[in-house]
């Protein structure tokens, strides 16, 4: 899924939280409403075959509209800035930004912000400064998946290179192999044969040479 289209579908829960709660007789059912959504979030993670442990969301996939509406419907409808569940904002950030692209994580905190600003009829400062802490919370889980993905990265590099020296490892023997069991060994009987310089023994000699050919090429094929 594209990063714009993922951005479009995550924006439609902010603004059907926003609607749902804005609308009194949509209100009174927000719980029931953030209970469905929950239990659509783990049926949809069910079809995609997810292991029982898997609790965050598929990255690009659907499954974080079911989270972002069920979050966004249960801290609007029970009090916004000032609701006892408001510290799951931060647990929506911390999914958002392991979930997405960087610039989705982005946008849809930023809607964040504003679906909380809208709520509010008269707002507080404390209720502001509760709020800003979205975008603060947002760079801190900004930085440490930059670190984590260069550490990741790192990790990957240095399981490549010993791949990779497992693999001329495995060549060296070969080679080792190839030159004692049998490059020697044809080696020393060229020798005998050019010593003995008969007819048949050149006819030798030059059945050998085509062999040793032959048997380097395959090495040589093997090893590229």
């Amino acid at each position: 899924m594209s990063t714009t289209k993922h951005t479009l579908l995550l924006l439609m829960p902010v603004l059907l939280a926003y609607i749902w709660i804005s609308t009194p007789s949509l209100r009174m059912y927000s719980l029931q409403a953030f209970s469905v959504a929950s239990l659509g979030y783990f049926i949809v993670k069910k079809f995609n075959r997810a292991k029982l442990w898997h609790v965050l969301p598929i990255n690009f996939s659907l499954e974080l509209m079911f989270v972002t509406f069920a979050i966004l419907l249960l801290v609007g409808s029970t009090g916004n800035a000032e609701s006892i569940f408001y510290p799951f904002t931060y647990i929506h950030l911390f999914i958002l930004v392991m979930s997405c692209k960087e610039q989705t994580a982005v946008i849809i905190a930023m809607s964040t912000i504003l679906f909380h600003y809208a709520l509010e009829t008269a707002i507080t400062s404390a209720e502001v400064a509760t709020i800003l802490t979205i975008p603060m919370m947002l760079l801190f889980f900004l930085f440490a998946k930059k670190q984590y993905d260069d550490a990741k990265n790192s990790h990957s590099i240095i399981d490549k290179e010993e791949v990779t020296i497992n693999h001329l490892s495995t060549q060296e023997h070969t080679l080792q192999n190839f030159i004692y069991t049998f490059l020697k060994p044809k080696l020393k009987m060229l020798e005998e044969m050019v010593v003995k310089d008969t007819d048949e023994s050149r006819e030798t000699t030059r059945n050998q040479i085509s062999l040793i050919i032959n048997e380097s090429d395959k090495i040589l094929e093997k090893n590229k």
